[in-house]
């Protein structure tokens, strides 16, 4: 049930956008599962698909260019300027991924508050074809957590503590949610 694009021996550039989804704090992070066979020879890129984003309906950008950053699966080169590829001379993933590998993106600080819509691009070029691009398991974490507050007390009769003195106990914090 992967998003799929074909990778074609003719110059084309596709686009699968995402719903808008709001981002309510610093340091939300995007993931997903991508499986690609992309048109390269080596370390030469000839097609190849990008991630780019738009923050309330702006232009979108490359994640990179919009303040993103790649945990994890980030771009594996440039896309040649040969052969008219519409993406040529950006950051790529291209070649083969050997099959579904997960990419994490720390995306902008400039989402927070605000509603992004996310765009896997992929464009070709007019030489050789491959198989294609799969997107699949999107997943936006956002986390705004409040400062963590704890209310504490125990009561003591006079007899057991003298006026101004201590009473010692322990406390067990246990973190039942995810993330931190």
């Amino acid at each position: 049930n992967a998003a799929f694009v074909d990778d074609p021996a003719t110059v084309s550039d596709k686009r699968l956008d995402s719903p808008a989804i709001h981002v309510a704090a610093a340091g939300a992070q995007l993931a997903f599962r991508q499986n690609y066979n992309l048109e390269s020879s080596g370390t030469s890129y000839f097609d190849g698909g990008v991630l780019e984003i738009s923050i309330d309906g702006g232009a979108f950008a490359d994640i990179l260019a919009a303040g993103g950053s790649f945990a994890s699966g980030g771009y594996v080169g440039t896309i040649s300027s040969a052969f008219s590829n519409p993406l040529a001379g950006r950051q790529a993933w291209s070649g083969n991924s050997g099959g579904f590998a997960t990419s994490t993106v720390t995306l902008p600080a400039a989402a927070a508050g605000h509603n992004i819509v996310l765009r896997w691009r992929m464009g070709s070029d007019s030489s050789a074809s491959r198989d294609g691009w799969r997107v699949d398991n999107v997943n936006v974490t956002d986390h705004p957590c409040p400062a963590a507050r704890v209310g504490i007390s125990k009561s003591a009769d006079n007899s057991t503590v003298a006026a101004g003195g201590q009473i010692a106990f322990l406390v067990d914090i246990n973190n039942t949610g995810t993330g931190t």
